[in-house]
């Protein structure tokens, strides 16, 4: 869809935990980082800003991951690339069967994968030691800052 935006939020757990997302079954996940892709057709930086926040209404998959104090959004990315391809580049392994994809047609599995333990390449480092680090990255994705 020409006017939608991609986004991937990289997730950092700090340690273990066991969530129930919505109706899909409790699932342990491991301490490490994750990669949420998921798009915006309008109000992409309320979409985000939106995730960024742990006081919310849970009414997406990745509410019920991102209100829990052990999960925290590093850095988001935004790309003009469809969100099922994107989301299959990037690799990872599916551990939620069906996480974030009820609405996906292209198998994606889930939309929400992990990377393992070690940060990866597409984190800048020195996203590790900011205040806000998830709303830092949203703003310079959009020009607003830096």
């Amino acid at each position: 869809m020409a006017n939608e935006v991609t986004y991937q939020l990289y997730i950092r757990l700090s340690r273990a935990c066991r969530i129930q997302a919505g109706r899909l079954p409790y699932r342990r996940l491991p301490a490490g980082w994750y990669v949420y892709t998921g798009s915006a057709r309008r109000n992409l930086a309320a979409r985000v800003e939106r995730h960024l926040r742990r006081d919310k209404p849970r009414r997406w998959h990745i509410d019920w991951l991102l209100t829990r104090r052990e999960a925290r959004v590093i850095h988001v990315v935004l790309s003009q690339a469809a969100e099922c391809p994107l989301n299959a580049e990037t690799g990872g392994e599916v551990l939620i069967p069906g996480f974030g994809a009820s609405d996906c047609r292209a198998a994606c599995g889930s939309h929400l994968r992990y990377l393992g333990s070690e940060r990866p390449a597409a984190v800048p480092a020195e996203s590790l030691h900011r205040r806000q680090p998830g709303l830092r990255a949203l703003r310079t994705a959009l020009g607003a800052e830096e």
